[in-house]
């Protein structure tokens, strides 16, 4: 008789996994409460894995605001039309987001070391880096152990992090550069399976951007390496640990922001045309072994006011412009822009924007535990 049975047909619990998979994370937290199937079927690990893909077919932006010289942080989610602030159970260790990945968001705080002595030599203000994985949905958070260099008196000038994490392995990857007058960069991974820091060998790193403003595509983390306002190449790292480098356009060298493009690498160059209007270029890397690199769009951006745009992010077919009065989301298929005014004044600061998706991760990043 099973064997006759409608295969258009779905069990109850298909039908609520279905319907609960389409809950942001703070109802289901709620929901958690109803019972305990409810609960055993909210945090299975497969419930969490469908949660997370749905999740990342409509991801928004977060972007973090500040008031220098107070207390006051602010996290805000961008919606398309609509804007949130999110609760923050992190804002001890924010001093800026550096990315974020399947829902977690990696963020660092600098501290500002006594002055010491290290080889007969003084070093003043040395930094010392906090970096806390934190999911906003859970209100959870892990502060990562320091990692054994920026302990070490002979680093005394921090140059950039970033994140690795691949989707199909419950792990993610932070790497740290660190540099000093003795010695050439370093770089110091973490691994969240075993949550401990390693060093890598570093001979093919050069001068490192000092932002942490990086990408992650299939576990490859890039950033732009620069020698002052120019542009010299990208440096790659796969998740084997492996360095290379790529060049960039010839034609571009100033103003690069390196972006996701439909999975594929590429860099966004924005430049002032004229007042109140930016004409900006989007770059996609064709060949890595190679540097070839294909002129993907072009258009031309305009606000309201004469405003310098401080980060762009791109997604699928969506392009997010943002300065310190206003945001636009500017739509790549009909060439058509939306602008909107923050709801703060003037004197707020603006971390970068990045894409953020809601999840039920633990800061970890294993979905089983």
């Amino acid at each position: 008789m099973n064997d006759f049975r409608n295969k258009n047909v779905f069990e109850p619990e298909e039908i609520l996994i279905y319907v609960l998979a389409k809950l942001p994370v703070k109802s289901l937290l709620t929901c958690k409460s109803v019972c305990k199937y409810w609960r055993s079927l909210i945090c299975s690990p497969s419930f969490k894995r469908w949660h997370l893909v749905q999740s990342l077919e409509t991801p928004s932006y977060i972007v973090h605001h500040y008031r220098p010289g107070n207390q006051i942080q602010l996290l805000t989610k961008i919606d398309r039309e609509t804007t949130q602030i999110l609760p923050s159970c992190i804002r001890f260790y924010i001093e800026g987001m550096v990315c974020s990945f399947n829902g977690l968001v990696c963020c660092i705080k600098h501290h500002i070391r006594h002055v010491c002595k290290c080889d007969h030599v003084d070093l003043c203000g040395m930094k010392k880096l906090s970096i806390t994985i934190c999911n906003p949905a859970t209100q959870r958070f892990l502060l990562l152990p320091p990692a054994s260099a920026s302990d070490c008196p002979n680093h005394h000038n921090l140059c950039t992090v970033g994140v690795s994490f691949n989707s199909t392995i419950n792990e993610y990857k932070v790497f740290q550069f660190f540099f000093s007058k003795q010695r050439p960069y370093e770089c110091m991974v973490y691994s969240s399976i075993t949550g401990s820091w390693k060093s890598l060998a570093t001979s093919t790193v050069e001068q490192v951007e000092s932002s942490n403003r990086h990408i992650c595509i299939n576990g490859t983390v890039y950033w732009l390496c620069r020698y002052g306002w120019l542009v010299a190449h990208i440096l790659a790292v796969d998740w084997e640990e492996k360095f290379s480098i790529i060049r960039i356009p010839e034609e571009e060298t100033m103003n690069g922001i390196l972006a996701n493009l439909e999975g594929c690498l590429s860099i966004v160059v924005v430049v002032e045309d004229r007042p109140f209007r930016h004409r900006f270029d989007i770059w996609v890397l064709k060949d890595s072994k190679k540097s070839i690199w294909v002129k993907k769009f072009s258009d031309y951006m305009s606000f309201s006011t004469r405003d310098q745009i401080l980060w762009v992010d791109v997604q699928i077919n969506e392009i997010l412009f943002g300065t310190r009065k206003q945001y636009a989301l500017y739509n790549m298929h009909t060439r058509s822009r939306r602008v909107f005014n923050w709801a703060f004044g003037p004197y707020w600061s603006f971390s970068l924007s990045i894409a953020y998706a809601e999840s039920f991760l633990p800061c970890n990043g294993r979905i089983d535990s």
